[in-house]
């Protein structure tokens, strides 16, 4: 896996992230189901998806539930965010007003 210099990541972990956060999967009941994940997946990633999820759970950016299906969200959010916003993905950089 290539990883990116700042945060430690590879460009397919920082796809998943980017789309747990855009379903605004920041809490243990708003987790995003893991097949869903592996059909999106697979049609942009060459990596496994275990290997991607892996990493992400290993480096402390994303959380696993463990029911029927398995779910993940984002754990540290803060974390998550810097990543994204470091490799230029769009994101909220907390509340801003609108003059």
């Amino acid at each position: 896996m290539d990883r990116n210099m700042s945060c430690g990541l590879s460009k397919d972990s920082l796809f998943v992230l980017n789309i747990l956060y855009s379903k605004r999967c920041v809490h243990s009941s708003r987790g995003f189901h893991c097949d869903k994940l592996k059909h999106i997946m697979m049609k942009k990633t060459s990596t496994k998806f275990k290997d991607i999820m892996k990493e992400l759970i290993n480096e402390g950016y994303v959380s696993k539930l463990s029911k029927k299906e398995d779910k993940y969200f984002i754990s540290d959010m803060k974390k998550a965010m810097f990543a994204l916003g470091e490799h230029d993905f769009n994101v909220t950089k907390g509340k801003e007003r609108i003059l």
